[in-house]
C-alpha cells in the first residue's frame, strides 16, 4: 500500500463532503423562493458570499496548519460549515446570506490543507494523479448533492435537507480523526498566527511569471466552474422548463462525469502530455461546453442535455487536480504550501466574482449573454497558459 493511501482517502472524503455542504443551498434554491423570498436567479450572491468567507482563511492557512496541524484545521472548518447550514434553517434571507460566509469560512481550509498533507507523502511524478484523485471529490460531492438534496426536499422539506448535509459533515469529522496523529505530527502549538506571511505569499506568486499566469488562469477557470455549479439547476428549471428532480439529475451527470474526468486528466498529465498543455486544452474545451449549455431549449431531449452537462463536468470542472500539481511543480520546494494557499486565494476570488458577474449579466442580457461571456473568457485563459518557446 503506498504511503499516500490513507492521507489521500481522508482528504478525498473531506473534499467530497465539503462540496456537498457548500452546494446544498444552490441545489435547493428553487425551493427557497416561497419561504425565504430568495430569487433563485440570484443564487450567485450566496455563492459569492460563501467564497468571500473562504478567501481570507486560505491566506492564513499556512500559519493555522503550522500551529494546529492541517487536518485539525480542516476538521474545525467542516464544523463551522455545519453551523452555517443549521443556522440557515431560520429561513430569513439576511440569515441565509450571512450563513453563506460561515459555510465559506469552513470550506476555506480544505484545498491548501489537503495540498500540505499530500505533498509530504508524494513524489513530484505522482502528484498530478494523486492530486486529481483528491480533487475528484468536488464533482463527486456535486453528484451526491444533485441526487440527495432534491430527494430530501421533495420528501421532507428544505430545512431537513440542510440538517442531512450538516449531519454528514459531523460524521466526516469523526471518521478522519484516526489520521490526525500522522497528518499533524509537524504542528507547533507555540507558533504564532501571523497575517504578514500572507503578503509574502502574494508577492511570491506575482514575482514568478509561471505562477502568475497559472494564478490568473485559475481565477478565470474557477469563475466559469462556479457559474455552472451555481446556476445550472436554476437555469434548467426556469429557462428550460425541467422539474427540480430532473434538473438535479442533469446536475449530477455533470458532477459524476467530472469525477472520472479529473482522474483521467491527472493520469494523462502524469504519463503522456505535459500538464500545461492539458490545462490549456481544457480551457478551449470548457468554452465549447459552455456554449452548448447556452443553446439549451425545451425542444432538446433530456438525454442530450445530460450529455452536455457531463461534457461541462469533464472540462469546466476537470482542471483542478492537474492545476494544483502544476503549482506544486513550479513552486520552490519549500514553498509549496504557501504557493498553493496564495493561488487558492485567487481561485476562491474567481468563485466570488464569477457568479456575481454572471448574475448581473443575466439581469441585463439574459442567460445567453452570460454564458457567451464565460465561454470567451475561459478560452482566453486557456491560451494564456500555453507553454512559451524559450528565446534564443
Amino acid at each position: 500500500m503506498p504511503l499516500y493511501f490513507w492521507p489521500l482517502a481522508g482528504t478525498l472524503l473531506m473534499q467530497t463532503v465539503t462540496s456537498v455542504m457548500f452546494l446544498t443551498v444552490p441545489v435547493l434554491a428553487p425551493a427557497l423562493a416561497a419561504d425565504v423570498g430568495f430569487d433563485p436567479s440570484r443564487i450567485g450572491i450566496y455563492t459569492a458570499l460563501l467564497f468571500a468567507g473562504a478567501m481570507p482563511v486560505s491566506l492564513v492557512m499556512g500559519s493555522l496548519a503550522g500551529r494546529f496541524g492541517p487536518l485539525r484545521v480542516m476538521q474545525i472548518g467542516i464544523l463551522v460549515s455545519c453551523l452555517g447550514l443549521l443556522f440557515s434553517m431560520a429561513g430569513a434571507l439576511p440569515v441565509v446570506l450571512t450563513c453563506a460566509v460561515l459555510v465559506g469560512m469552513g470550506y476555506g481550509p480544505n484545498t491548501p490543507g489537503a495540498a500540505h498533507m499530500l505533498a509530504r507523502v508524494t513524489s513530484p511524478r505522482e502528484r498530478p494523479l494523486v492530486f486529481s484523485i483528491k480533487q475528484s471529490g468536488a464533482p463527486l460531492g456535486g453528484f451526491l448533492a444533485g441526487l440527495l438534496v432534491p430527494w430530501v426536499v421533495v420528501g421532507a422539506g428544505w430545512r431537513e435537507a440542510l440538517v442531512v448535509s450538516a449531519v454528514i459533515g459531523l460524521l466526516t469529522v469523526l471518521a478522519v480523526q484516526p489520521l490526525r496523529a500522522q497528518a499533524d505530527d509537524e504542528r507547533r502549538p507555540d507558533r504564532s498566527i501571523s497575517v504578514q506571511g500572507s503578503w509574502t505569499q502574494l508577492r511570491m506568486l506575482f514575482a514568478d511569471s509561471d505562477l502568475r499566469r497559472l494564478t490568473l488562469a485559475s481565477f478565470t477557470y474557477s469563475s466559469v466552474q462556479a457559474c455552472l455549479f451555481t446556476f445550472l439547476v436554476t437555469y434548467l428549471v426556469e429557462r428550460v422548463g425541467l422539474s427540480l428532480v430532473s434538473a438535479g439529475l442533469a446536475y449530477s451527470c455533470m458532477h459524476i462525469v467530472g469525477v472520472v474526468a479529473r482522474i483521467s486528466w491527472g493520469w494523462l498529465a502524469d504519463r503522456l502530455v505535459p500538464a500545461r498543455l492539458v490545462l490549456a486544452g481544457l480551457g478551449a474545451a470548457s468554452a465549447l461546453s459552455v456554449l452548448l449549455v447556452a443553446w439549451f431549449t425545451p425542444a432538446w431531449p433530456f438525454w442530450a442535455m445530460a450529455a452536455v452537462a457531463g461534457a461541462a463536468g469533464a472540462t469546466a470542472s476537470g482542471w483542478n487536480g492537474v492545476f494544483l500539481a502544476e503549482i506544486a511543480r513550479v513552486a520552490p520546494p519549500d514553498q509549496i504550501s504557501a504557493a498553493t494557499g496564495g493561488t487558492v486565494f485567487f481561485t476562491y476570488f474567481g468563485l466570488v466574482v464569477g457568479p456575481t458577474v454572471f448574475s448581473a449579466v443575466v439581469a441585463f442580457a439574459g442567460y445567453d449573454g452570460a454564458f457567451y461571456l464565460m465561454a470567451g473568457l475561459v478560452l482566453l485563459a486557456g491560451l494564456s497558459i500555453l507553454p512559451r518557446r524559450a528565446k534564443g
